[in-house]
């Protein structure tokens, strides 16, 4: 392993401000510091694109209705007498 293959990161915790001292208290409860971290930041990051891809597929869905002219109250039922049509159920089926 090569030198500049390894990089660090000086962290600092502000101890007054409690998420810093929740956090810095469980790094440091923590073996494996970097693992950790690492782990921590990628299943976060993994939250929020999960949370961006639902948000647009909400949009896409929405407009898709909002074009059909189709409402639906807080209990999503259907103000438009008409039925839905085949494509919508489709587009839940590729996703």
């Amino acid at each position: 392993m090569f030198l500049d293959e390894i990089k660090r990161l000086n962290l600092s915790f502000n101890l007054q401000r409690e998420n810093d001292r929740i956090a810095y208290n469980i790094i440091r409860s923590k073996r494996q510091k970097t693992a950790y971290i690492i782990k921590a930041i990628l299943a976060y990051e993994g939250v929020t694109q999960e949370e961006k891809e639902l948000k647009r597929i909400k949009r896409a869905l929405r407009e898709v209705l909002q074009d059909m002219n189709l409402t639906a109250d807080k209990d999503c039922y259907f103000t438009e007498e008409s039925q839905i049509p085949d494509e919508v159920f489709q587009i839940f089926d590729r996703i």
